[in-house]
């Protein structure tokens, strides 16, 4: 894994290189033969590259976008590279580093589609339009390849193309005549941002959202969370978990704290005596407590019931070691004491 300097190092290298070649290409993500999105698996999109040619003023545009980027996030006070993981706190003090080789079906843009001599070449922002998911600068300098992501949406396109009763053309405003003309062509909009790097067989995340989306990380978060449900039902300590089901669907943080108490393990091997825990402990910080069924069990009966339950499962209450005060947040990894 590289250090802050090394990427810093790398920017300042950037600069200074004027033979680097920038290459701009648009993923688009196209669901498999024989899928639904709503598939309750993980790979169940392709990604594919088309490259596009590039202006000399447009490639330094994208070079300097990626110096900037790499000092602007790598150099600020305090900054740490840290492990990617689901839920953390103070996402703004952390590049979060992660492993290709856990990157789902993305890998395969990297590990095969950039490497092929025979990428298509797009003429017409119009033909992808439709599944447009991200774009990659990739910069070759000597031997060294490295690749920058940022999510795009098909709103940044504007084609041509007729799109409704009030949409009709496009139109450019010519400065050197004052003048309106309409425009025949595709255009597209660039920010100066990029979401990630990847260097060395790891992945940079500056925007750890829009990173999580790129490489389809949200798939896997629907999974895990199914999966951490299913273990939680057999243990045989809650009832009417479909509360919890049915938030998923359309409570994206509901993935992510499943996902977190996957992570640490907090699922496994729950029993009865956990539930007077659980109880004592929601009692103490918010004067509640759950109903208990006839033989133990917690009955969740409310939205409220079910988020609860999962903040006590995922150690949302927490006590620190030299104060003893008590905090309440979602992040935190676990550690061993060293002695």
């Amino acid at each position: 894994m590289l250090a802050l300097e090394d990427l810093l190092e790398y920017a300042e290298k950037l600069d200074e290189q004027k033979k680097a070649k920038i290459s701009l290409f648009f993923i688009t993500r196209i669901l498999k033969s024989g899928m639904t999105r709503n598939a309750k698996v993980l790979d169940k999109y392709n990604f594919e590259l088309q490259q596009v040619s590039l202006s000399p003023d447009i490639s330094e545009y994208f070079k300097g976008i990626l110096s900037n980027q790499i000092k602007s996030h790598a150099s600020r006070d305090e900054v740490e590279l840290k492990e990617y993981t689901v839920i953390d706190d103070d996402l703004d003090d952390k590049i979060y580093t992660y492993a290709l080789n856990n990157a789902l079906s993305f890998a395969n843009v990297i590990n095969e589609q950039m490497k092929k001599d025979n990428i298509p070449l797009i003429t017409n922002l119009s033909d992808i339009q439709s599944n447009l998911w991200a774009y990659c600068i990739k910069v070759r300098m000597g031997e060294e390849y490295t690749y920058s992501f940022r999510k795009i949406s098909k709103s940044k396109v504007t084609t041509d193309q007729v799109q409704g009763v009030k949409q009709r053309f496009s139109a450019l405003f010519d400065k050197t005549g004052g003048e309106l003309k309409a425009f025949d062509g595709n255009i597209i909009s660039f920010d100066d941002k990029i979401d990630c790097i990847y260097i060395d067989d790891r992945f940079y995340v500056f925007k750890k959202k829009s990173f999580e989306s790129i490489v389809g990380l949200e798939e896997e978060f629907k999974i895990a969370a199914t999966a951490t449900i299913n273990t939680i039902k057999e243990c045989g300590i809650v009832d009417n978990l479909n509360i919890i089901e049915e938030m998923i669907s359309h409570k994206p943080s509901i993935l992510k704290t499943l996902s977190h108490i996957a992570e640490k393990g907090n699922h496994s091997n729950l029993c009865l005596t956990d539930v007077n825990k659980m109880n004592n402990i929601l009692d103490k910080f918010k004067g509640k407590k759950f109903d208990i069924s006839n033989d133990g069990k917690i009955i969740l009966k409310t939205a409220e019931d079910a988020r609860n339950f999962l903040k006590l499962l995922n150690d949302y209450y927490k006590q620190g070691m030299t104060t003893q005060k008590y905090y309440a947040t979602e992040g935190g990894s676990i550690v061993n004491p060293t002695s």
